[in-house]
């Protein structure tokens, strides 16, 4: 499946892991910035998203995910 990074804009492709028994794709680690800041691009359905807008829906995500790091961090 193809991704994107937020940070650098790469597009690279890695496999596709469900995130929470959703459609929704967990972020892979960017290969050129290893950030996770990445989403899949691609979920159109006859030119329509279902889910609203893929970056808007991992915005929510990378917000979950870096606050569940700063925990992990911080002790």
């Amino acid at each position: 499946m193809n991704f994107r990074c937020d940070d650098c804009n790469n597009t690279f492709r890695a496999l596709d892991i469900e995130y929470g028994a959703t459609v929704i794709s967990v972020p892979i680690p960017c290969p050129n910035c290893n950030s996770r800041h990445t989403y899949a691009p691609n979920w159109r359905l006859l030119g329509f998203y279902p889910f609203g807008n893929n970056r808007e829906v991992y915005k929510r995500i990378w917000e979950r995910m870096d606050k569940e790091e700063s925990k992990f961090e911080s002790k």
